[in-house]
């Protein structure tokens, strides 16, 4: 069905090379997208013919070089675990970083941003990119503009295509859907070429990973609407809490004054509102101490701590009285990452599981990094005009006049599910995908996905991790 849908694209190109329902610009003469149109249909005849995936995808990479008249093209595949992308295949790149470079997901790249947002990608001027940050990658090739589109493999990312001058470009329309289709085109390639194993391993993957970015993309919806500090910090914890925390916290650092401000801390309700307020939001440095906000500050790396015990707590603690509260929230898991801006950290982000089934990992990790990064850029845009010594000042400022943000997770009633949901959400938490509860429920995919929208309508949640997230805590599903 890809490789048809590229045929497709070329029937429905004229002669000259121009798309009949193309309203924009054309960026290069006939010629140049008529070559698109053949390089296109090649690509989609190699696939039909079988062969080598990492040939196929080298060809892409020439090709789609060639046709845009770009100095780079790369093919990048999420790796395993979902925390990056492997430079799989490309053109122009120096030797040894095709196979061996990896960029970041989330809003550490432009790849990673495209993923996010669903949709292609264009950055005009990525010096002055705001929507996520130009990886090394890019940086030490001297890229200036790119384009960047996702490639599916059933239904789900496998990765992205891109393509990057080194001068300041504007890409047209046709630019974007030609290299659309290669990315259809090669998704449907890998589809042919993969072997069982190599499915379940992928499909696993992906589902990670697409669970992961409708998180960030709903998170990164709802914070970059916001134009009020206290407005942020509020979601930035209620997004957290009760998703994929206990209880979570957001402090700052005022590093000429030696103290840690927390702006906000939001629980699951085990908590009792007068306990949290004496979690403390605003204390000196303490000599050490090994973990924590202090600790991330200084070093600049996050802190995963999956299994948390009372030495942790000891090292945590900065009083008997403060080590009994947290001895009683009995946290089983923890994570704390920083909260930058403009590559400077300025405080830390912190998650802790009170669930036992609930430990954390790198896919907890990874998220936690994303909802911090998101929170940081939604702090910055509402004060772009500070430094970030004025922007953390004028925060501490705030937090001092105001009294600290305690958000408790209302206990919401869960409506009665209907049998067909019951089974759908069960299906989800086994990971599979709306294709594959289809073919198990003998449903169409459109079928499937109105039965998942009525789930999240029902359960008040704004994804399907979310969704899940509730219906483990009311007991509706196991794990």
């Amino acid at each position: 069905m890809a490789i048809e849908r590229a045929l497709i694209w070329m029937a429905h190109t004229d002669d000259r090379g121009n798309r009949g329902s193309s309203s924009g610009s054309i960026s290069g003469p006939p010629s140049e997208l008529r070559e698109g149109k053949e390089a296109v249909g090649e690509l989609a005849f190699r696939a039909l013919s079988g062969g080598d995936a990492d040939e196929l995808l080298e060809q892409a990479a020439r090709t789609v070089a060639r046709v845009l008249r770009v100095e780079y093209c790369e093919v990048l595949e999420l790796l395993p675990e979902g925390d990056g992308m492997l430079l799989r295949a490309g053109f122009g790149w120096r030797e040894g970083y095709v196979g061996e470079a990896v960029v970041g997901v989330g809003l550490d790249s432009q790849a990673g941003y495209t993923l996010l947002s669903r949709e292609p990608v264009v950055s005009e001027d990525l010096d002055n990119e705001v929507r996520f940050r130009a990886p090394a990658l890019l940086s030490e090739h001297g890229a200036k503009s790119g384009v960047t589109t996702t490639i599916y493999l059933d239904g789900l990312p496998w990765g992205v295509l891109g393509a990057h001058t080194t001068g300041r470009r504007a890409f047209g329309e046709d630019e974007v859907s030609f290299l659309q289709e290669v990315a259809t085109v090669i998704g449907a390639a890998l589809e042919r070429f993969r072997t069982d194993r190599e499915i379940e391993e992928q499909d696993a993957r992906a589902r990670a990973s697409q669970r992961r970015f409708e998180f960030l993309a709903e998170a990164n919806l709802r914070l970059s609407s916001l134009t009020e500090h206290k407005a942020v910090l509020v979601t930035a914890v209620n997004l957290v809490v009760p998703n994929l925390a206990s209880w979570c916290f957001l402090d700052l650092v005022e590093e000429q004054r030696g103290r840690i401000h927390r702006l906000a801390l939001a629980y699951s309700g085990d908590l009792e509102g007068e306990a949290a307020r004496r979690l403390e939001f605003d204390y000196p440095f303490s000599a050490g101490v090994s973990h924590g906000t202090l600790e991330v500050f200084r070093s600049g790396r996050p802190e995963l701590i999956p299994e948390v015990n009372d030495e942790l707590l000891r090292d945590i603690a900065r009083s008997r009285e403060h080590l009994e509260i947290l001895r009683r929230l009995k946290p089983v898991s923890y994570l704390c990452v920083p909260l930058r801006v403009r590559g400077r950290i300025l405080g830390a982000l912190g998650m802790v599981s009170a669930d036992p089934k609930h430990r954390y990992g790198r896919e907890d990790l990874l998220l936690a990094e994303g909802v911090a990064h998101i929170t940081a850029l939604a702090l910055e845009n509402i004060r772009l005009h500070l430094s970030e010594y004025d922007l953390v000042r004028e925060l501490i400022e705030r937090a001092r006049r105001e009294s600290l943000v305690i958000s408790t997770a209302d206990s919401r009633k869960i409506p009665e599910l209907t049998p067909r949901q019951l089974e759908v959400l069960g299906l989800l938490a086994e990971g599979k995908s709306a294709r594959e509860i289809g073919a198990e429920l003998h449903l169409s995919q459109a079928t499937v996905r109105n039965h998942i929208r009525s789930l999240l309508q029902a359960l008040g949640a704004h994804s399907q991790l979310e969704a899940l997230a509730i219906a483990r805590r009311a007991g509706i599903i196991s794990g």
